[in-house]
């Protein structure tokens, strides 16, 4: 008797019911796996910064290289994760529709945008809270627990 007939008839033998069982649990690991990586994401700048919002534009252009300073003048200072990391992964597509390993250029030169790369969301956002002028990007539920009132979110990415 095949699986199928077997489930049909209400009947399965132990080792179907252990393959049933596997197969729930494999399919249960991988809908927590793929909401794992479906968080939000927040933009976070120093909380000294004056703006209170910012477009997913505007945060764009900054990674781009199109835009080098802030309103008041101040250099931007970007901050990105590794390149393997879910947090660039999700920015990169959803903020910069882009391969996590693009290269930007400053707009009209051979120049690479310069950003610093931090390895986890903490060491984000203690950067971000340090330094005036800087930008990152974090997961949202993340940023919640550690937020020492250093930095602040501007804009959130909501997730897919």
């Amino acid at each position: 008797v095949d699986l199928l007939t077997a489930i049909r008839m209400n009947r399965p033998s132990s080792t179907e019911k252990r393959w049933l069982e596997a197969l729930a649990i494999a399919s249960a690991l991988w809908l927590c796996a793929s909401f794992a990586h479906a968080e939000s994401l927040a933009i976070i700048v120093n909380k000294n910064n004056p703006n209170a919002s910012l477009s997913t534009t505007t945060v764009a252009g900054m990674y781009r290289g199109e835009t080098l300073h802030w309103p008041g003048g101040d250099r931007i200072k970007l901050v990105n994760r590794e390149i393997s990391a879910e947090a660039r992964k999700t920015f990169y597509l959803r903020v910069l529709n882009a391969k996590p390993d693009q290269v930007f250029y400053r707009q009209g030169t051979p120049i690479p945008v310069q950003s610093v790369i931090e390895r986890s969301d903490d060491a984000v956002v203690r950067f971000v809270g340090t330094i005036e002028g800087a930008i990152g990007y974090v997961s949202l539920s993340r940023f919640k627990q550690i937020n020492d009132g250093l930095a602040k979110v501007i804009l959130v990415i909501e997730s897919p």
